[in-house]
C-alpha cells in the first residue's frame, strides 16, 4: 500500500444495510470498525459500555437477531469484538431501544425493583444478556439463567439481586411479552432481506489497524482471495483477532471473514465420523443434537469457554487455528484423534490434529491453505471421556 505526504492511506470502506432498534439503515465502515466504535462515534449512542475491550465484562453487551434455519434467533454479542460489517442484513438491538425513564422495558423494572443495580454501568450489560435468554427460551431455569449471565461481570451488588430479579421474570414473562412489538415488524424484514454488502476503495487520513476486511460466500471465492492474498488472516467470530487489534493494537493487512459461507456452518454425521464445518459457533455445538448424543464431553469443553456472548461468536475451529497452547478445547480433541480437512485451490488434504500443531502458534497450514472442517471419530460404545478446567473464574 502506497502512502503520500498529505494525501492519506487507501483503505476498503464496507458498505452495508442493516436494522438499529426498529430502523433500516445504512453506513459506509472504515475496516474492522466494531459494533462498540460505531456505537459511540458515529451514532453517538452511549448507553452501549466499554470497559475490558476484550469480550470479558459484559459491559458492551448488545443483541443481534437474524434468520437461521426457518427461525428468528436473539443473540447477545460483545460489541467490542463484533465488526460493524458483519451487521449487514441483521437487526442490532440496543439498550437505547428496549426502553426509556418514562416507559421502562419489564426487563429494566425488575432490576429496579430488585435494587440489581448501583453504580449502573454494567446494567445495560446486563439487560441485553437478559433480553436475549427471555427472547428466546419460555421460562427459563436457574441454570439457563446463570449460562446467559456468565459472561457480565457485577463489582456493586453481589449478583443476587440481579439473579432474583431474573428469576421473577422468568415466571411472569416470555418471549411474547419480552420481545416489542417493533421487533417483531422487523422479523419479516429480516427473511426477505436479499441486499448485498460492497467494498469500497476509500483515501482516509485516518489511521486504521485493518486496511481491507473482505466477506465471501462460497468456498472457491475464500480458496482465490487466499491466493491473492497471501498475508491475509481469516476471522470468523473475532473473539481472538480483534482482541489483538483492541489490546494490543495490532496491524491486520487484510481479513477475510468467513461467516457467509454455508458449507461451512453445518455439524454432519458421516461414516467416517462427526464433521464440523470452520464457522460453526460454540453455541451451535452445544445445541446440536449430533453432538449431545455422541460427543457429550465436547458439550461440557464448551460450556467452559467464555461466556455466552462468547460462545455465540467463537468457533471451535478457531481455537484450533490459533495454535495457542492455552486452548480450552485442544486437549479433548487430541484425544479423539481429531482430523483436520484443509483446503486451498490445488485441492484438500487431510492431516491428523496431533501433526497440524508445529511449535507456539505455528501450524502446518501451507501458503494458501485454510481448515474447512474437523473430523471427530464417534467414540465406541461405553467410552467414558470427562473434561475439567481449573480457573479462578468459570467461564
Amino acid at each position: 500500500m502506497d502512502q503520500t505526504q498529505n494525501s492519506g492511506m487507501e483503505y476498503s470502506f464496507n458498505e452495508i444495510i442493516y436494522f438499529l432498534n426498529g430502523t433500516k439503515q445504512s453506513a459506509l465502515l472504515p475496516p474492522g470498525l466494531t459494533t462498540l466504535e460505531m456505537l459511540h462515534n458515529k451514532l453517538h449512542l452511549y448507553g452501549t459500555k466499554c470497559s475490558c475491550n476484550e469480550g470479558d465484562c459484559g459491559a458492551c453487551t448488545v443483541v443481534i437477531s437474524y434468520p437461521q434455519e426457518g427461525t428468528i434467533v436473539y443473540e447477545a454479542i460483545n460489541s467490542c469484538l463484533y465488526p460493524a460489517v458483519k451487521l449487514h442484513g441483521k437487526h442490532l438491538i440496543t439498550i437505547e431501544g428496549l426502553g426509556c425513564p418514562e416507559d421502562l422495558h419489564p426487563i429494566q423494572q425488575a432490576l429496579l425493583e430488585h435494587h440489581g443495580t448501583q453504580c449502573g454501568y454494567c446494567t445495560p450489560g446486563f439487560v441485553m444478556s437478559l433480553f436475549a435468554l427471555l427472547a428466546s427460551i419460555s421460562h427459563p431455569n436457574m441454570e439457563n439463567i446463570m449460562a446467559a449471565l456468565e459472561g457480565n461481570l457485577c463489582r456493586c451488588t453481589g449478583y443476587q439481586s440481579i439473579l432474583d430479579a431474573a428469576q421473577e421474570l422468568s415466571k411472569d414473562h416470555d418471549p411474547a411479552s419480552i420481545i416489542p412489538p417493533w421487533c417483531r415488524t422487523i422479523e419479516a424484514q429480516l427473511f426477505s432481506f436479499n441486499e448485498k454488502t460492497t467494498v469500497r476503495a476509500q483515501v482516509s487520513n485516518s489511521l486504521f489497524k485493518i486496511d481491507k476486511y473482505l466477506q465471501v460466500e462460497n468456498c472457491r471465492e475464500l480458496a482465490q482471495l487466499l491466493s491473492t492474498h497471501p498475508n491475509a488472516t481469516l476471522i470468523a467470530g473475532g473473539t481472538d483477532v480483534m482482541v489483538q487489534v483492541n489490546i494490543a493494537r495490532r496491524h491486520f493487512p487484510c481479513l477475510i471473514d468467513i461467516c457467509g459461507i454455508a458449507e461451512l456452518k453445518n455439524i454432519r454425521l458421516k461414516r467416517d465420523g462427526i464433521h464440523i464445518g470452520a464457522a460453526v459457533t460454540y453455541s451451535r455445538i452445544m445445541d446440536s443434537g449430533i453432538i449431545k448424543t455422541d460427543l457429550p464431553a465436547l458439550i461440557e469443553i464448551c460450556r467452559l469457554i467464555a461466556g455466552k456472548q462468547i460462545r455465540n461468536s467463537g468457533t471451535l475451529v478457531g481455537n484450533i487455528a490459533n495454535a495457542s497452547p492455552i486452548g480450552d478445547s485442544l486437549p479433548l480433541l487430541l484425544i479423539y484423534e481429531t482430523r483436520l480437512v484443509l483446503a486451498s485451490e490445488q485441492g484438500e488434504r487431510e492431516l491428523s490434529l496431533r501433526d497440524f500443531f508445529i511449535a507456539y502458534r505455528k501450524t502446518a497450514l501451507q501458503t494458501g491453505e485454510y481448515i474447512k472442517e474437523i473430523i471427530i471419530n464417534r467414540p465406541f460404545q461405553d467410552t467414558f471421556i470427562a473434561c475439567l478446567k481449573t480457573a479462578k473464574r468459570k467461564s
